[in-house]
């Protein structure tokens, strides 16, 4: 009989290795999760967060095509500032009286799109709205949540030989630094989603744009470091 539990424990042991390998920390931490179609696929970065922090709780409202405060796809709903009320909504009935710990913004990869190539001014200012929104929201499960800002990642070259999203490298590349002097100003941390150690923007994604399961995990590591020292 023991024979037999040790040899099913063998033979199970290289299943239960990578799980292991996933989880990064026990810590209890509720966070919201606000993103673009990088934040909407089954291995997204949101989900993988919850894999290397499984006794956390992460609520993600993200949605494909989202930007910062642009009317993209003729589509008012794709515009943070003009739904973050409501979404903020949404996250109180969700959390109720448990109040989150983080709020993790990943936005700015739709506001990069060549049609928005002339405005990239706004979006900095664009941000500092959406922060001061939701630290001045009326939910006190919310307004207290520590924010954290991660930067775009690159677009790959698959992205950038289309006329969608011609040159918008060098656009996502600014916000970089932009949005570290906005989350500077706005008492936030920031994440360089462009500099991610490890994140290889034209093999760990088919598009040039969307990060696959790898890509996604490599960018929540520094944010899961961050979020528990």
């Amino acid at each position: 009989m023991i024979k037999k539990i040790l040899l099913m424990v063998l033979l199970l042991l290289p299943f239960a290795l990578p799980a292991q390998e996933k989880k990064m920390s026990d810590k209890k931490l509720n966070i919201l999760t606000l993103g673009d179609s990088n934040g909407t696929f089954p291995y997204s970065w949101p989900v993988q967060l919850q894999q290397a922090l499984p006794n956390a709780q992460v609520f993600n409202i993200s949605k494909s095509g989202r930007t910062i405060g642009f009317l993209n796809l003729n589509d008012s709903t794709l515009n943070s500032l003009l739904v973050i009320e409501e979404n903020l909504k949404k996250a109180a009935a969700f959390t109720q009286t448990r109040p989150f710990d983080f709020v993790l913004l990943e936005l700015g990869t739709n506001d990069a799109k060549a049609v928005f190539a002339e405005r990239q001014n706004e979006v900095p200012v664009n941000l500092g709205r959406l922060i001061q929104k939701i630290k001045n929201c009326s939910y006190p499960s919310i307004n207290k949540a520590r924010i954290i800002i991660i930067a775009p990642p690159p677009y790959g070259a698959k992205a950038l030989a289309t006329e969608k999203y011609a040159n918008g490298d060098q656009r996502v590349k600014s916000m970089n630094d932009s949005f570290k002097k906005i989350a500077r100003q706005n008492n936030c941390f920031f994440v360089s989603g462009y500099r991610t150690p490890g994140l290889n923007i034209n093999t760990m994604t088919a598009d040039g744009l969307h990060l696959d399961a790898a890509g996604s995990r490599k960018l929540i590591e520094p944010v899961v470091a961050l979020m528990t020292k």
